[in-house]
């Protein structure tokens, strides 16, 4: 029997096992650790592989061969005993990625009214995904917003008058940014009320134990050493 005649094609970027699939430069696992990378330089500088390892969940094996990856590809700077940095190249893609990420927690919470504390990980997934151009017109019909759900700059060279909440002085505070995105973690804070915008007072702390003591709308509360440093404030 005759094969019927018929034109459609799949497009080239869905076809199954096109080495081709999208017309991004790097792998999705060469980006995941070159933004990595750029979140733990404005923790630590020059960063290790063990924590590389660490904040990836791989092994220190797997981190070390990636980051050769990365240097051969002029990504990072890895020099004995001086640790990793992103070279000027390697900034330059991951603030492209931070971007783009934030862009798209914004139309996830805005657009399609997702939870604030769960698009983190969906926002990880499509940024490798969506090219400039159309992260570009999503940033337009949102009319280009500064921050994303979680308070962080859309552009990651913007100025940030926000401290760490474990370096602010006693009295009113409002929530700036959270710079630990994880569900789990946001969920703890939105169970506490600080969330970005919210005012609260920080009433004291305990040097011995590193607790710092909250009255969150009138209601008094303690934090321990992970809130205190992933919560960003400024004075109210």
């Amino acid at each position: 029997m005759p094969t019927k005649e018929f034109s459609l094609r799949v497009p080239a970027s869905c076809r199954p096992g096109d080495e081709h699939r999208t017309q991004r430069a790097f792998s999705e696992s060469v980006e995941e650790y070159v933004e990595g990378i750029f979140r733990l330089q404005n923790e630590v500088d020059r960063v290790s592989t063990g924590e590389i390892a660490v904040y990836m969940c791989v092994s220190a094996g797997s981190a070390t061969s990636m980051v050769k990856k990365l240097a051969d590809l002029g990504l990072v700077e890895h020099a004995p005993y001086q640790g990793i940095r992103l070279t000027e190249f390697g900034e330059k893609v991951a603030k492209q990625l931070t971007r783009a990420h934030r862009i798209i927690e914004r139309f996830l919470v805005d657009h399609l009214e997702l939870p604030w504390n769960d698009v983190h990980e969906l926002a990880c997934k499509l940024e490798h995904y969506i090219s400039e151009d159309i992260i570009d017109r999503i940033d337009e019909k949102l009319g280009h917003p500064t921050t994303c759900p979680h308070g962080n700059f859309v552009n990651p060279d913007a100025e940030d008058p926000s401290s760490r909440l474990q370096d602010a002085k006693a009295g009113l505070l409002k929530v700036c940014r959270i710079s630990d995105e994880r569900v789990e973690f946001l969920q703890h804070l939105e169970e506490l009320g600080l969330k970005p915008g919210v005012v609260f007072e920080a009433v004291g702390s305990s040097q011995i134990d590193s607790l710092i003591h909250l009255k969150i709308a009138g209601k008094l509360t303690t934090v321990g050493k992970q809130v205190a440093r992933h919560v960003w404030v400024v004075p109210a």
